[in-house]
Order: structure tokens, then C-alpha cells, then sequence
């Protein structure tokens, strides 16, 4: 029985070992996307066959690597490949505020509802959830609407890209909220996270499940290099 225990402690002990350490996969495209679908883990000792024209985005605590074909890539090969500023941008980005990077459409975060896009909206903590739009050259009033009926107006100036969310619109799970005012209507769906992820893998596989991608979309951009 001690034999049999250690045993599958030993057992259990790989799992963890091996779980830790898998590389994830948050986009491909090409002919070997089935193959490489966001959300699979790779273990570290795994080859990438990939032929012409395939893509494939990797994410590990390190940042991201963008792989091209035709080719094999090592998943070790292409991590240590990686630029420096990218393999250790995981670690400064989770000290100061998760995908958050500034550009020319303003300041991106993972805890935006992008107006722009119709599809869920992860949360993680309610009071972190900001609006954003991406075309941001003219003021506009956009009206948000949600699934109980209750409506908020949010004025955006002249260049600016985020506003706060609106406190006549509670920010619950499962709710609907209808987007008016911009290029093209829109709606948003609200996802609780739960557990709240931790590290740059656990958040994009959060995303991942809960569908929600506006959101992997900024994570995925904020930590990208090619290999």
C-alpha cells in the first residue's frame, strides 16, 4: 500500500510539473490551426510541425512568440528565442496593471469593455471594468442599455479613448448591455472569472474559456514578439 502511495504522489507530482510548465497556444490560423487551437497546451518538449502560411502565437509566463511556417519549432527553442524585454514582460506587467500599454489608440488594458465589439466581457474585479473605444477623434455620447431595462449615457471627449463605468449600470454576470452612439451598435455580455486567474498563461486561458476576445486579443498585443 506505501508502494502503491508513493507511487501515485510521484504521479501526481509529473502532472503538476508538466501542467506548470506547458507553453499555450492563443492563436493560430493556416492549415494547421486545428491542429494548434487556442487554449491547447503544449508540454515543453513538444515540436511544431507547421507548413506554409500557418501561424501559431504561444504565451507562456515569459510573454508571447509568434511562429511562421513551413517549419519544426521546438517549444523550449522558440521560448529562449525570445527577446528579452518579452521574456520577462509577464513578470513587470503583473507588479503594475495586467495588459496595460500605451498606443496610438490610447491606453489598452485587459479590464476595458471594448464598445467597438460585439461578444463577452470577463471581469475579475468589478471596480476595474473601464469602457474604451477605438476611434477616438470626435466626442460622442454613447448610451449603454442593459438586460433590466436600465439606461446610462457616457460622454466621450475629443481624443479620448476610456471612460469609466457608468454606476447606473451594475456590473453583474450573465447581463446583457446594448451599446448605441459609435460607427455600428453593439452588444456586451458580462463573464465573472472565477477563481481569478493569476500569470500571463492562467489569464489568457481564462479568456480563453469564457470566449471573451476583445479582451486576449489586448493581452496577446500588450506581451507580442516574433520568432
Amino acid at each position: 500500500m506505501a508502494r502503491l502511495l508513493l507511487i501515485a504522489a510521484s504521479a501526481a507530482l509529473l502532472a503538476s510539473t508538466s501542467a506548470a510548465a506547458a507553453v499555450l497556444v492563443v492563436r493560430s490560423s493556416g492549415p494547421s490551426a486545428a491542429a494548434y487551437p487556442p487554449g491547447k497546451a503544449l508540454p515543453d518538449n513538444h515540436m511544431l510541425k507547421l507548413k506554409a502560411t500557418d501561424t501559431v502565437v504561444l504565451l507562456d509566463s515569459r510573454g508571447t512568440r509568434t511562429l511562421n511556417g513551413p517549419g519544426s519549432f521546438s517549444v523550449l527553442a522558440s521560448a529562449s528565442n525570445a527577446p528579452e524585454a518579452v521574456r520577462t514582460a509577464g513578470t513587470s506587467a503583473r507588479r503594475v496593471r495586467l495588459g496595460a500599454v500605451r498606443g496610438t489608440g490610447g491606453t489598452r488594458s485587459v479590464w476595458q469593455a471594448d464598445l467597438t465589439r460585439t461578444g463577452n466581457v470577463c471581469i475579475a474585479n468589478p471596480s476595474e471594468l473601464t469602457l474604451y473605444r477605438g476611434d477616438a477623434e470626435a466626442a460622442a455620447d454613447v448610451t449603454l442599455t442593459d438586460s433590466d431595462g436600465k439606461t446610462a449615457t457616457v460622454h466621450f471627449g475629443a481624443n479620448q479613448w476610456e471612460a469609466s463605468w457608468p454606476a447606473d449600470i451594475q456590473v453583474k454576470t450573465g447581463k446583457r448591455i446594448n451599446v448605441s452612439g459609435l460607427s455600428q451598435p453593439t452588444t456586451l455580455t458580462l463573464r465573472q472569472l472565477a477563481p481569478i486567474p493569476s500569470g500571463l498563461e492562467g489569464m489568457a486561458q481564462s479568456l480563453i474559456r469564457a470566449d471573451c476576445q476583445a479582451q486576449l486579443d489586448v493581452l496577446v498585443d500588450t506581451f507580442s514578439a516574433r520568432s
